[in-house]
């Protein structure tokens, strides 16, 4: 195959995300990681239009998602549901019960960052990254090790991996210049060649 289709199908691909994803008037449920894929969000609500509220936290049922959709009360088994999408654009992916926001839902390999802590003067909160290899994928630790592992198929990968990143903490940087987060424009850049 020309190399010029395997640049042209991942930048088109790309831009659907984007487009997709970019869009904040809309909240709801995405079931499955094909309906995130597709865009197809369940219990969709214009949110400048309606009002529609979705609780993930709730004391006596942590395991239950609820939505509040046009006046009726749906409830679902936490695991049922892929991720969530808030009117402000934030999607949150369902992974072992627990809820992981998707910093960059437009990207590949997907990036998590969890806050905790930082309540209170004094406390410093602790941010804690994750990623997917992709929108199927199991959540890791965001670290050298398990992204090797992750994608110990793909040598170019890896290799670009040691010379492009020192330290874990380097792996959720977001570059600017290219406009996307570096591992994933590393990632992209070692499919290309």
């Amino acid at each position: 195959m020309d190399t010029k289709n395997n640049i042209i199908i991942p930048i088109f691909l790309g831009l659907s995300i984007t487009f997709g994803f970019a869009q904040t008037d809309s909240s709801g449920i995405y079931f499955k990681a094909s309906d995130y894929v597709k865009h197809k969000l369940s219990l969709a609500s214009n949110c400048k239009t309606e009002k529609q509220k979705i609780i993930f936290e709730v004391m006596f049922h942590p395991k239950e998602i609820i939505v509040k959709h046009n006046g009726t009360t749906h409830k679902y088994v936490k695991d049922s549901v892929y991720a969530v999408k808030n009117c402000d654009g934030l999607i949150v992916r369902i992974f072992d019960n627990s809820e992981f926001p998707i910093i960059n839902p437009t990207e590949p390999i997907m990036i998590y960052k969890i806050t905790s802590g930082g309540s209170g003067k004094g406390n410093s909160s602790i941010i804690n990254y994750f990623f997917s290899k992709d929108a199927t994928g199991r959540i890791h630790d965001l670290t050298i090790f398990n992204l090797k592992k992750a994608f110990h198929d793909n040598p170019k990968f890896l290799e670009a991996i040691d010379i492009e990143f020192r330290s874990d903490a380097e792996l959720s940087v977001y570059d600017s210049f290219n406009k996307i987060h570096k591992l994933n424009h590393v990632y992209n850049v070692s499919l290309s060649h």
